[in-house]
């Protein structure tokens, strides 16, 4: 009983109460003689290699059976006519529900609360929420080489400022497609909305966001990629309808305490994006990571 307690607090690896009966199992198995327990220790080291989840790969992937809750610090520097900081905090927590033995549905949500200094001179900074962003995947369940999902897209105008939202409802389309080959994931994710209610005196909502990314895992959780964030606001004057930044970063999946936590360090560039908005950005974010065997764990 003390093994599997400590693999219970393992800071290492998570082990499913499932793996945890196995390991159980086998040890019990070894106990009559010490070859034999020899041999199950073995049998219990192959259990733990096939069944203990790569963290790193289900975070990198939107169709991972994993419910994800990310707290984001994006630091844009450059912002403004005076060059100042603008501040966000992201919250984009995502779970997946299975429909069928076949198909399932995951939820994500952007839930911004943001610093922002003006961009003009005698625009006020701006400092509460951000307009809140619903996304939902629907794709088939099960491990596979390419992931895909697709579904609806709704933004909801929960901005505390005027200069933080658009005061508008917009709905659209959202989809996503990720390869997983190895320690390589690489895919991308996409959602254009348009504007359908709201505020008749603000600019309607004609907004695509494409996020491509490319990660290369490697070992005890380490990892290098990029994941930037493009958009394109087709109401903007010509010529400043894009943002586009380049860049990467690296991260560490660590366990503390049974809970995965993905960290993350990034930094982007931004080669083309609208007069007085950032030159580019630092990204500091703490993915925690959960089963539901894990979450609902007794």
């Amino acid at each position: 009983m003390a093994q599997i307690d400590k693999l219970r607090r393992s800071s290492d690896t998570f082990h499913s109460m499932e793996e945890i009966n196995k390991i159980q199992a086998c040890t019990r198995a070894g106990a009559p003689g010490r070859s034999v327990f020899l041999a199950g220790m073995l049998l219990c080291g192959a259990v733990m290699a096939e069944t203990a989840p790569d963290w790193a790969v289900l975070a990198q992937n939107p169709m991972a059976d994993v419910i994800k809750m990310p707290l984001g610090n994006q630091f844009d520097f450059g912002y403004g006519h005076k060059d100042q900081v603008r501040y966000s905090l992201l919250y984009t927590p995502s779970m997946v529900s299975e429909v069928t033995d076949h198909w399932k549905i995951v939820n994500r949500f952007d839930i911004p609360f943001i610093y922002q200094p003006g961009t003009v001179p005698g625009e006020k900074d701006s400092f509460g929420f951000g307009d809140a962003t619903y996304e939902s995947f629907f794709g088939p369940s099960g491990e596979r080489t390419f992931y895909w999902g697709a579904g609806p897209a709704f933004q909801i105008p929960t901005a505390t400022d005027n200069q933080l939202g658009s005061r508008k409802w917009s709905a659209g389309l959202a989809g996503t497609g990720t390869f997983v080959k190895g320690p390589i994931v690489a895919g991308a994710r996409f959602n254009h909305l348009r504007s359908f209610a709201g505020n008749s005196d603000r600019p309607d909502v004609n907004l695509t966001t494409f996020e491509y990314y490319l990660y290369a895992n490697l070992a005890r959780g380490w990892w290098i990629g990029s994941a930037p964030v493009n958009t394109a606001n087709w109401e903007a004057v010509s010529g400043e309808e894009w943002t586009v930044p380049v860049g990467g970063g690296i991260g560490k999946v660590i366990i503390p305490d049974r809970i995965p936590i993905n960290l993350k360090l990034e930094a982007y560039s931004y080669v083309e994006a609208p007069p007085d908005t950032a030159d580019w950005a630092l990204m500091l974010s703490f993915e925690f990571l959960f089963t539901a065997d894990l979450l609902f764990m007794q």
